[in-house]
């Protein structure tokens, strides 16, 4: 039994699209612990996007589906997609008035490091309660 990559393989051309979410990425440097970061790296992931970036770079034909806000932020989230070969024209540009939230999610990556794992927050929503 013979076993290869059909994403791979010669003959007809590949086309994949994906559907999800890109959310803003924000990861204090060098292994640093969020509780104590002063900076945080920012960049651009989730799941779907992060696939279709994948396939990209295998050279694979790919397209990113998805609703962003029409402000820096979302328009620089595309940005990144295009310039990795990404398809990104069926994104659509929100304004305020179409979404109530009218922002990017957010998720923060503590990096893990020797014995210590990777932690993940997820929400753009953050709180800060007086008097901890």
């Amino acid at each position: 039994m013979e076993h290869r990559n059909p994403l791979l393989s010669g003959g007809t051309t590949q086309k994949f699209i994906t559907f999800g979410e890109i959310m803003l990425r924000l990861t204090p440097p060098n292994y640093e612990k969020i509780g104590v970061a002063t900076n945080f790296e920012a960049s651009y992931g989730g799941s779907e996007a992060n696939i279709a970036l994948a396939l990209a770079n295998l050279g694979i034909d790919s397209t990113f589906f998805s609703v962003v806000p029409n402000n820096s932020l979302g328009k620089s989230a595309v940005r990144m997609l295009c310039s990795n070969d990404v398809h990104c024209a069926p994104v659509i540009l929100t304004t305020p008035e179409e979404t109530p939230t009218h922002r990017l999610s957010t998720y923060y990556l503590e990096a893990g490091y020797g014995i210590w794992p990777s932690k993940v927050i997820y929400g753009s929503k953050a709180q800060c309660h007086h008097g901890i």
